[in-house]
């Protein structure tokens, strides 16, 4: 699971175009809780290089945890006789890349937030966060959404794609009553594809749904209006408690 994401990361910050004489390192103390497996868990970042390194690896994290299963459903399913008498399990992982993708697009929309909400209560002048918002374009939208694309749907699924229909079934052409064979592939390759679909579009409308709010944010620093920072900050938020109340319903 995205462990730092699984609740909404805070910060501590109150209202993010407030000005005050507080240092930098007393303004931007990010924290982000988590209550995964019962431990309540403080991850603090006070510079935009700490809230890069706390991006990055909870998405790595989260993507090796679906590589390490996928590594274990290979081990235990070498053969067209437990593939068939395991494709609900094999369902069921599909199933689980699909709705891990969703959790990380979520994430990376609440860090999104963090990032804003980071840079806007830094003592810097507007020239100075207009600049430093390419560090969410640069972290979220590139780097964490690139390594989502790339080590999930470019990797993990192609990687099931080549174990099961074009490994274990393919092979087993020759060996399998051709009835059985041909169920056995529409099934996979049925499944392979509704999940491909399923990521492919939870990435592309949650990566258009951060540029966007990247845009808007820049717009509004570049103006120097507070009240359009603060209106877009508070509707990403929004957005984002709509999407959770969507997956609940």
């Amino acid at each position: 699971s995205t462990a730092a994401c699984s609740s909404q990361p805070t910060t501590n910050t109150g209202t993010p175009a407030d000005s005050t004489n507080e240092s930098n390192s007393q303004k931007n103390n990010v924290t982000t809780d988590t209550d995964s497996t019962n431990v309540t868990e403080t991850v603090v970042a006070s510079s935009l290089e700490e809230l890069e390194t706390i991006v990055l690896k909870d998405v790595e994290d989260s993507i090796a945890s679906l590589a390490v299963k996928k590594d274990q459903l290979a081990a235990e399913i070498d053969s067209f006789e437990k593939y068939v008498g395991n494709e609900d399990k094999i369902k069921g992982f599909y199933d689980e890349i699909c709705t891990e993708t969703l959790h990380l697009e979520i994430c990376l929309m609440e860090y999104s937030v963090i990032y804003a909400e980071f840079i806007m209560n830094s003592d810097k002048d507007f020239d100075d966060k207009y600049d430093d918002l390419d560090e969410l374009y640069n972290v979220v939208y590139e780097d964490a959404g690139d390594a989502i694309y790339d080590e999930i749907y470019d990797g993990i699924l192609d990687e099931m794609y080549d174990l099961f229909y074009d490994g274990i079934l393919d092979e087993a052409y020759d060996s399998v009553p051709y009835e059985k064979w041909l169920d056995a592939c529409s099934d996979e390759y049925e499944m392979w594809l509704y999940a491909c679909s399923e990521c492919y579009e939870i990435w592309l409308d949650t990566r258009s749904d951060i540029y966007e709010f990247w845009l808007e944010m820049r717009s509004a620093t570049f103006g120097k209006d507070a009240e359009e920072i603060n209106e877009a900050i508070m509707d990403f938020k929004e957005d984002i408690e709509d999407l959770k109340d969507n997956l609940k319903k």
